[in-house]
């Protein structure tokens, strides 16, 4: 690919690289507490982010070096989604995100990661063992990430259960006072209404009956706060026992990320003593680039000589051919015409004329296409030959250009012109020649006035 196209995929991926997955997630599911076993069509929803992380990380550490991008494609074949450019993956990839499309978004990330794998750099093997190490600790930073956001959820409802039950609880105290003061009242005119004594008890015992189903709501409802307080409990001690592993696990990977530096310490003395050898590898190179193209001028200059070698049997059978066929039609013209003068009447001696000089015809005509074949064949071997000599010119006159670009342009426009067919291009209809027409036409009418009259 060239300059601008490799920019311009360098420059989305940092764009896509800035994106918060923490509220691109909370965003997405703001109401489920089971993150970490949500599922996509090809994958569960850590190994997406973790994926999307480390896809465009790696096109960033990439194509940051402009020679890791000369030999890039910019259009790949994949087996799912098909042929694609680069960058139209990468913004199909991010308005998804942004339009919070995520099933789309995963076939534009699937196809990224087929790229990077197709063409060798989603994992490469010159990459430090640290990237290893460091793609763990991604994993594990994107686990917590989902576990923190899973408490922050059941959190939110949990207080939301709680606030609930609290406004159940003051509507309940509110409604137990409420009946206190109307029994106190109805107790206070208890002796003033001695005419209403029957109202008042039945108004008592419904109180009464009342207050009982609100206590035993209230006891319900204290009964949900103890389950929800002992579930919130569960969930701290869940987050303490992954956070002390998680804190084991980095000490692990920490302690394993100084065995790597040693290792990486001792690869850059090897990477040095490599880098001294960088000089003789590319002599080595060069010469043997010469030499193949010494050799691919050679092989084709034979491949044509061979061709024209092969042309010089034809060539000799239709140089015999012309002169044995120069020499038939005159022996048989000869041969019809002997006894014309022996011939006495007028008609049949015109009559014979004419159909005699009919029979003539095909052995002109086969005189002239032992003649014209000769001339192809001729061309063919001449046309090899100069073929097979321009061959051995390709590459010494290539070497002199020092522009590639008009080097490539040489090369590949005296190709295509030493491998075009010989057969001629033009194909141009052939017509008879005017004079041969009337010649043929006059000796038709000729012949045919000739019969007429003879009988």
């Amino acid at each position: 690919m060239n300059k601008q196209q490799a920019q311009s995929i360098f420059d989305q991926a940092h764009q896509i690289d800035s994106i918060n997955f923490d509220e691109f997630v909370g965003r997405l599911y703001p109401d489920r507490t089971d993150l970490e076993n949500i599922e996509l069509t090809h994958m569960n929803l850590p190994e997406f982010i973790y994926l999307s992380k480390r896809v465009f990380q790696q096109f960033i550490s990439e194509f940051e070096n402009r020679e890791n991008t000369l030999v890039l494609p910019f259009t790949f074949t994949q087996a799912q989604i098909g042929t694609a450019q680069v960058d139209n993956q990468m913004q199909n990839y991010f308005s998804h995100i942004n339009s919070s499309n995520i099933t789309q978004a995963e076939s534009s990330l699937i196809w990224l990661v087929a790229y990077q794998v197709e063409h060798g750099f989603y994992d490469k093997p010159s990459r430090k063992s640290s990237e290893t190490v460091s793609g763990s600790l991604n994993k594990l930073s994107e686990k917590l990430n989902l576990i923190e956001t899973n408490i922050y959820n059941k959190q939110k409802e949990i207080e939301k259960q709680f606030a609930e039950l609290e406004n159940s609880k003051k509507e309940i105290q509110s409604l137990i006072s409420q009946k206190r003061e109307e029994l106190a009242q109805i107790t206070t005119n208890l002796t003033t209404s001695n005419t209403n004594a029957t109202q008042i008890a039945e108004l008592l015992n419904k109180g009464t009956e009342q207050g009982s189903r609100l206590n035993t709501l209230l006891e319900q409802q204290e009964q949900n706060k103890s389950a929800a307080d002992k579930k919130l409990q569960e969930l701290q001690d869940l987050y303490n026992s992954t956070n002390d592993k998680l804190t084991e696990n980095v000490k692990t990977v920490l302690s394993q990320i100084e065995e790597f530096k040693k290792q990486v310490t001792a690869n850059e003395g090897h990477l040095s003593f490599v880098e001294g050898k960088r000089s003789f590898f590319e002599e080595r190179i060069k010469y043997l680039e010469d030499l193949i193209g010494r050799e691919v001028g050679v092989s084709l200059f034979e491949t044509f000589k061979q061709r024209k070698i092969e042309l010089s049997d034809p060539v000799r059978f239709w140089r015999v051919a012309v002169p044995v066929m120069s020499i038939a039609p005159v022996a048989w013209v000869f041969f019809l015409f002997k006894n014309q003068a022996a011939i006495i009447d007028i008609n049949v001696w015109w009559q014979v004329f004419a159909i005699n000089t009919l029979k003539t015809i095909p052995a002109i005509f086969l005189l002239l296409f032992s003649i014209n074949q000769y001339r192809k064949e001729r061309n063919f071997q001449e046309e090899y030959a100069f073929k097979s000599a321009v061959a051995l010119t390709i590459d010494a006159y290539a070497s002199r250009i020092k522009d590639d670009t008009n080097k490539d342009r040489l090369i590949m426009e005296a190709v295509l012109n030493v491998y075009k067919t010989p057969i001629e291009e033009r194909h141009i209809e052939k017509k008879p020649n005017k004079a041969t027409n009337e010649m043929m036409k006059t000796m038709l009418e000729t012949t045919r006035d000739l019969v007429k009259s003879g009988k």
